[in-house]
């Protein structure tokens, strides 16, 4: 009885990390201005890491069920941290203070997973030979931890995650208490930790950064937040009269009055507008004939259309009035669905409702590959607010919507004679508007396209880029109905088939014209000029989705100097703040690597068999805690294409890989060590092999076929993935008795730098590479394994 106890107590003080770790994410998300999961992993591990050395310090540790009302403690302490003393990254470049803030803030966000990481590790140590069942319950408790977490956020917001996960550390000191009066004191705070979760009080609500866009147009005079609503995946807020007219691309020549627009926001950013105009109201032909994606109307009249990225609805408005015939809209996100179609459905003039427009229940990705459908004209709406390109700090946003492979599929759903447009923002020097550019390029000479200059043009508004391209020629009828719209607009063309010198830089009159310059040049010689340019220009692929990551090696000198100087989240410097942090966690990781043996020889003597000759397997676990995370990392990155939302793919596969490993770790005594490694090196092999086409093929089936599909291709990995660390345990326990707190410690920490250093290996040489690696590191614990099998002690 005892024995389930125990392993019910872990379970659930694992799913209560794994909670905390998932609400991590979405505060971060919705507070800052990414998800950050690979930090918030990184730091898990490292809290693991560090309870290794406490393990090793103490003969004895404190009794579990106080460790796992520490967590519970800890998790909310982390949270009022986080909350009320909010870091500023725009200030991080010139503000000493910001730096150790951050740093404050890792260690409250770490020390929840000192304490998980000090229950298991201590579960680990106390089994001895039989360490694989206490490692089998905290993995399959993390599983149904991540699980609980995205159930839990269909009903509360991601601030009672935090309130969630202390009611299941609480639950878990409860199983652990061997006293009934402290069972019951813990389960009733569990309770109550779960009446907050529910019923957050309003003085806790999540404080976002006050660079977010909701934060700034909130300070409008007269604006109100009227709405906000929560899914698994994100949250929507709504702002009225907040002054609010976002018309991006909009003609200087426009002399029509702009209607006050509903703003929404999702995590924060945005807005997407609710434009309360019908698209049969000579208003909204008015606006529309000033708008940069009309040209695609003008070009193909009476279009029927799929509008990508369509946010809240602006685009198929515009298009509608603009003349289109039908109009596709996919569901990107069920909240502002949901918003259009019930709160501001009478506000929107049942814009979703019009006969012309069919709601695509799919992600826009999806809708490329959905129903075998073509259109006439295919258009990328510009729904995303403008990201300085200096910043850095949107650099590890995966876009699944401008990747070479979602332009090929682009154009492969047009009819004869279709068109495709997409609409970016113009930044300065450029280098969105171009990468998009050089990947319509690509993507043209992918289907056959040989000389894409007759298949192309491109204009600029004051701060818009606008590419129109075709799989045929564009025709001389074409040609004309451009410039006359061009003309009419005081847009000025980039590249035009047969354009003239006079017919440049007009308008918006710039110094050099650089775009056009840089434009032909792609045009001419896209490789060299992709090579030889300051900004990456690479097209993006499915594999290297951050379409946001522009930094080259060569610019390092530029931001350096610029360091403090430039308004911009992380001081202009965001890829080489992953740098830093990869530096950091590799500061952090030797101690706790070193410390433990240490204190454990201290202990035992260093003459002690034990700690003697300690570098196979250091070597050993080290690979496995890097291996576990270059594996874990890239699925859930990956599969954010065929889930749709990161936030789907980090629950998916973490709750199908933990619970898979779980399974492995039981499985681990009947099974011989090495042949298991070289099996799992296989399989994370033949799994970067598939995943891309099993992806592709699976984007048009329904989300529960699609969610089978992930768990299937992550599970077999996450199965062997589990046998190693738990077969190493027992034969180390053998081997060297009392070192499994070290053992703890240095998969802990490996796994701590690994999950950064993936990140830079994802964003540089893509997912695959990433997998690959991960596979690598598995080969070379290969190497560094015991020999034999490990025998299962009875009793």
């Amino acid at each position: 009885m005892r024995c389930h106890s125990s392993s019910l107590g872990l379970a659930l003080v694992s799913a209560a990390a794994l909670v905390f770790e998932i609400g991590l994410s979405r505060l971060f998300a919705i507070q800052q201005f990414h998800h950050f999961a690979f930090v918030v992993v990184s730091l898990a591990m490292m809290g693991s890491a560090a309870s290794g050395i406490l393990l090793a310090a103490r003969s004895r540790a404190p009794s579990l069920p106080a460790l796992a009302g520490g967590l519970a403690a800890s998790v909310l302490v982390a949270y009022l941290i986080l909350n009320f003393l909010p870091f500023d990254s725009y200030s991080l470049a010139w503000d000493g203070r910001q730096v150790l803030l951050l740093g404050f803030y890792f260690l409250a966000a770490g020390t929840p997973f000192l304490f998980a990481g000090w229950v298991g590790g201590a579960c680990l140590a106390s089994a001895g030979p039989q360490a694989h069942r206490p490692y089998a319950a905290s993995l399959i408790g993390a599983s149904f931890g991540s699980l609980a977490a995205m159930l839990a956020l269909a009903w509360i917001p991601p601030e009672g995650l935090v309130f969630l996960a202390a009611a299941l550390a609480l639950a878990g000191a409860a199983a652990l208490a061997t006293r009934r009066v402290v069972r019951l004191i813990h389960l009733l705070a569990a309770l109550i930790a779960i009446a907050l979760a529910l019923r957050l009080p309003s003085f806790l609500t999540l404080r976002l950064s006050p660079y977010k866009p909701l934060v700034v147009a909130g300070l409008a005079p007269d604006a109100r937040r009227t709405l906000t609503l929560y899914s698994a995946a994100s949250r929507l807020d709504v702002l009225e009269d907040a002054g609010v007219r976002a018309f991006p691309g909009l003609s200087l020549n426009a002399g029509a009055a702009l209607p006050e627009q509903v703003a929404l926001f999702l995590d924060g950013d945005g807005p997407w507008p609710i434009t309360p105009l019908s698209p049969d109201d000579p208003a909204a032909a008015q606006i529309a004939e000033h708008m940069p994606s009309t040209i695609a109307y003008r070009l193909r009249p009476g279009a029927e259309s799929l509008i990508l990225d369509p946010g809240s609805g602006l685009d198929a408005l515009l298009a509608l009035a603009a003349g289109a015939g039908h109009i596709w809209f996919p569901g990107d996100d069920p909240l502002v669905i949901s918003a259009l179609q019930s709160e501001y459905r009478a506000f929107s003039l049942d814009l979703i409702g019009d006969p012309r427009l069919t709601l695509v229940p799919r992600s826009s990705r999806a809708a490329l590959r959905t129903g075998g459908r073509r259109y006439d004209i295919v258009h990328w709406a510009l729904s995303d607010g403008y990201r300085p390109v200096t910043s850095g700090a949107f650099s590890l946003t995966e876009d699944y919507l401008l990747t070479r492979e979602a332009v090929i599929d682009g154009l492969l759903h047009l009819r004869p004679g279709g068109i495709l447009t997409i609409t970016r923002w113009l930044q300065t020097p450029p280098s969105e508007d171009a990468r998009v550019f050089a990947t319509v390029l690509a993507a043209l000479r992918e289907i056959g396209v040989a000389d894409p200059y007759a298949h192309v043009l491109a204009f600029r508004s004051m701060r818009t880029a606008t590419i129109v391209a075709s799989p045929e020629a564009l025709s001389p009828e074409d040609l004309s109905a451009a410039r006359l719209f061009l003309e009419t607009n005081g847009y000025d063309p980039i590249v035009l088939p047969g354009i003239r010198p006079e017919e440049l830089n007009r308008y918006n009159r710039i110094p050099t014209d650089e775009y056009h310059a840089l434009y032909t040049a792609l045009l001419r010689n896209p490789s060299a000029t992709i090579a030889n340019y300051d900004f990456n220009l690479e097209p993006t692929t499915d594999d290297r989705p951050f379409f946001f990551h522009f930094f080259r090696w060569r610019q390092t000198p530029g931001v350096l100097a610029r360091l403090g100087q430039t308004w911009q989240p992380f001081g202009g410097s965001g890829y080489l703040v992953l740098l830093a942090l990869t530096a950091l966690m590799l500061a952090l990781a030797i101690p706790f690597i070193l410390l433990p043996l240490a204190l454990l020889r201290r202990r035992r003597g260093p003459a002690s068999p034990s700690t003697a000759r300690p570098a196979r397997p250091l070597l050993f676990f080290a690979c496995l805690g890097a291996g576990y995370l270059l594996v874990e990392i890239p699925l859930i990155q990956r599969l954010t294409l065929l889930l749709d939302r990161p936030s789907l793919s980090l629950a998916t596969v973490l709750f199908s890989l933990l619970l898979a490993s779980g399974a492995g770790s039981l499985l681990s005594p009947r099974m011989s060590l090495r042949p298991a490694l070289g099996a799992l090196v296989i399989c994370i092999g033949l799994t970067a092999l598939v995943l891309p086409a099993v992806t592709r093929a699976a984007l048009p089936l329904p989300f529960v076929y699609r969610l089978g599909i992930a768990s299937a291709l992550v599970a077999p990995a996450g199965l062997l993935m589990g046998i190693p660390f738990a077969a190493g345990l027992r034969r180390l326990e053998q081997d060297r008795p009392g070192l499994i707190p070290w053992a703890w410690a240095v998969n802990g920490a490996v796994s701590g730098v690994s999950g950064v250093l993936t990140a830079l290996v994802a964003l540089d040489w893509g997912h695959t590479a990433a997998l690959v690696l991960g596979a690598a590191a598995y080969a070379a614990a290969l190497t560094t394994a015991p020999a034999g099998r490990a025998s299962e002690p009875r009793g």
